[in-house]
């Protein structure tokens, strides 16, 4: 028999997350992740916490919420949780996003928001960066007032380009879609490696929702946990789409654990600031090019796509995950390096520097 399967979800192509990124001796700095961990009183401290009844018993958010908003200093009635950030960006479509509406994306930008975009059978207008990472603010504005999108989604800092966006700026952007009745999507993922943050912005604009995670600098990708923020009424909208409980348990008391021991989120900054140094230093020795961003990741100009290429399989060989061959136009001479500190850092240099000198002598 025929599947009674919506039509559009089969032109929908999803890549499967990589298997065998975990082992001995693997150095994973492809998906800008926290690569450094907790130390071992902080991981005794989470497994105390996994006991029978905490296994049996339905997940308990309210003190998450607490520590949340205390943190960010708003209310509970500002935060929305959701397992991992894209879960949150999937309530904000399924709240504002019909068939054929206009949602407005950044590209290259965050992967799901393109996933969602086709899910919902939205109509995507594009604003591109042009060669050098430079984007066009008048053209976001322009966009805004013309073609009139239901849905702008921005994640500041971007990724994969790792630009920023001023606040100045947004404040314009936010201020032009709330006059077109459009919805701001603000992903602040990599909001702690920069130096802008927007979420003090949602108290004067009703159209805004800030995004955060708990994946990167907080070092808990594996929890799924992330949040959005914004005004009593529109976060109330997105609890209409949620799940019976937003989040499981894992993510709900380790979410609560990372905030209460701070300081391992600040020294886990610290470190990743002092391998950027490095990094940044031995590039400029070598006299390669790079796009020293604002996330927890470089971008290096290796000269071509096939160079790309090369280098990312020679680095697997040797036991180091980074992210090569973008499809992108203004990415595909580029190789993305995950920020570590720096001892893994060297360890990455060191593996580059040995590819270099066999790509220059021919041999790969």
């Amino acid at each position: 028999m025929g599947l009674p399967v919506k039509k559009h979800l089969l032109g929908i192509e999803r890549v499967r997350n990589p298997e065998k990124r975990l082992g001995k001796g693997i150095l994973r700095l492809d998906k800008n992740e926290n690569t450094i961990g907790f130390g071992a009183e902080f991981m005794d401290t989470l497994r105390k916490e996994v006991t029978s009844d905490f296994l049996s018993a339905y997940p308990e958010v309210d003190v998450l919420y607490e520590k949340i908003a205390r943190w960010l200093k708003l209310r509970t009635d500002n935060i929305y949780l959701s397992s991992g950030s894209d879960a949150a960006i999937k309530s904000v479509f399924e709240v504002f996003v019909g068939p054929q509406d206009r949602v407005l994306l950044l590209s290259p930008t965050y992967a799901m928001f393109y996933v969602y975009a086709k899910i919902f059978q939205a109509a995507l207008v594009e604003i591109h960066y042009k060669r050098g990472l430079e984007l066009s603010v008048d053209e976001i504005i322009k966009a805004l007032y013309d073609l009139k999108p239901k849905l702008s989604c921005i994640a500041n800092p971007n990724s994969p380009t790792g630009t920023l966006i001023s606040k100045e700026d947004l404040k314009t952007i936010v201020e032009a879609a709330a006059e077109n009745n459009c919805v701001v999507l603000l992903d602040e993922a990599y909001f702690l490696f920069s130096p802008v943050s927007s979420i003090d912005m949602i108290s004067r604009y009703p159209n805004l929702i800030v995004m955060r995670t708990f994946s990167k600098a907080f070092g808990l990708a594996s929890a799924r946990l992330g949040f959005a923020a914004g005004q009593p009424e529109i976060v109330s909208l997105l609890h209409k789409v949620r799940p019976l409980y937003e989040i499981n348990a894992f993510a709900a008391r380790f979410g609560e654990l990372v905030l209460d021991n701070y300081h391992l989120v600040e020294k886990n900054i610290k470190d990743i600031s002092a391998g950027r140094a490095f990094l940044v230093n031995e590039l400029n020795s070598l006299r390669v090019p790079y796009y020293n961003g604002y996330g927890n990741f470089i971008l290096i100009n290796v000269g071509s796509f096939e160079r790309s290429v090369k280098i990312t399989e020679a680095l697997r060989e040797k036991k180091i995950l980074i992210k090569g061959g973008f499809k992108e136009d203004v990415l595909k001479d580029c190789i993305r390096i995950t920020l570590g500190n720096i001892d893994q850092m060297r360890r990455f240099v060191e593996a580059f520097k040995e590819i270099l000198a066999v790509l220059q002598g021919g041999r790969l």
